[in-house]
């Protein structure tokens, strides 16, 4: 696409690129210089605890045409890090990118979460103090054969580690300043990036889409049983309408510098969160059938659950890695789905996010989308594929 024509403003251009892609690094120059970062919350987080940011400047030349390159490395895992790859021919972003550069130090960079919410700012240092790229005959037509060739070889050359072409830039981001976010909602949620509980911070962050297309009285946040004279939480979301029920856990890795652990050891803390919020869920669904009363924990309110519907179960995690063996939880799961006859989706958020997305503010498109996922699940028995949808 050519963004050029597309987009007057890099305010709109930017604007655009938040609310559609999952992950990304965009360039801004309006009087105040800046780089606007879109990430998973847990891997901003990372970042602010000390976790390694870099990023590499290239080009590619394809048909006597330059197309620039940005790559973003976040070492989450030392071994493995988390690569972010993008490419622009948007002429003012690229123009924006040129100054930023030239201007050493003097900048901002702002991070947004999976809501493409801004949740940190800080001024970094960068390693290098100016640098110079001299961009000649951009493709700004976007030619879609040529950018397929530059991303495709691109992620060979990172997969080989391959670098020597590309500037690298250290960015040391030490002075974060959290950005509290208030959402103005039937229950006004706000969150506050570095003071609030990263777990109470998920469970916002999907209750906030998710109430705007369920209707009011229709989905609440922590509502809760009792049990021997005590308030206890039933599941962490709960919605339900006509023809569906939602039950919805989520979960976050427990330790506070996650990136300092192994891989290994990182797999079994999510394991064993995931296994937490699957015994969750069959106390929840326990409860249904056993006709105990659930209440709204905002007006106290009984809710009316028909437990007659099919169960949407889901959980969410703050990240998912594609990697490991997951025979012994796979057994919880479909030891779940049987004993209780209900839908499962284990997802992150940000995956999550776009089948909301794909809804448009319908709960029966929202009830359908998670359905068919829950049936490739059962079908390829493993949780480890990402959605991949497309809008029309």
């Amino acid at each position: 696409m050519d963004f050029n024509n597309k987009y007057e403003t890099l305010d709109d251009f930017i604007s655009s690129r938040l609310n559609d892609e999952e992950v990304g690094i965009w360039f801004y120059d309006n009087g105040l210089e800046k780089f606007i970062i879109k990430l998973p919350n847990h891997i901003i987080r990372a970042i602010n605890q000390g976790c390694k940011l870099e990023m590499l400047v290239g080009q590619y030349f394809v048909s006597e045409k330059t197309y620039p390159v940005i790559g973003l490395f976040i070492y989450d895992h030392i071994d493995n890090p988390l690569i972010v790859t993008q490419s622009s021919n948007f002429l003012l972003e690229i123009d924006a990118l040129k100054i930023i550069l030239k201007s050493g130090n003097s900048i901002l960079v702002d991070f947004y979460d999976e809501l493409g919410v801004p949740v940190l700012s800080s001024n970094p240092t960068l390693s290098e103090n100016t640098v110079e790229i001299q961009w000649q005959n951009i493709d700004t037509e976007y030619n879609n054969d040529n950018w397929k060739k530059v991303l495709d070889q691109m992620k060979l050359d990172f997969d080989a580690k391959n670098y020597q072409d590309f500037q690298r830039i250290e960015i040391n981001v030490s002075n974060g300043v959290a950005i509290q976010s208030a959402f103005i909602t039937d229950q006004n949620i706000t969150t506050h990036y570095l003071e609030e509980k990263e777990g109470d911070q998920l469970e916002k962050k999907v209750f906030v889409p998710l109430e705007s297309i369920f209707k009011i009285n229709t989905i609440f946040l922590n509502p809760y049983f009792n049990s021997s004279g005590r308030k206890k939480e039933f599941t962490d979301i709960f919605a339900h309408y006509e023809l569906g029920t939602f039950y919805i856990e989520s979960k976050v890795l427990s330790s506070q510098k996650a990136f300092d652990k192994s891989i290994s050891k990182q797999q079994d803390n999510i394991k064993k969160q995931i296994l937490k919020a699957v015994n969750q869920l069959a106390g929840a669904l326990r409860s249904v059938s056993n006709e105990i009363s659930v209440f709204d924990s905002k007006s106290n309110l009984k809710i009316e659950i028909n437990k007659g519907l099919v169960p949407q179960c889901i959980i969410l995690v703050s990240e998912l890695p594609s990697f490991g063996e997951w025979e012994d939880l796979n057994i919880s799961i479909f030891e779940l789905i049987s004993q209780y006859n209900c839908y499962l989706n284990i997802m992150e958020l940000s995956d999550f996010m776009k089948i909301i997305k794909l809804a448009r503010g319908s709960i029966e498109k929202l009830d359908y989308y998670l359905m068919k996922r829950a049936e490739g699940f059962e079908t390829t028995k493993t949780f480890f594929y990402k959605t991949e949808v497309v809008f029309n």
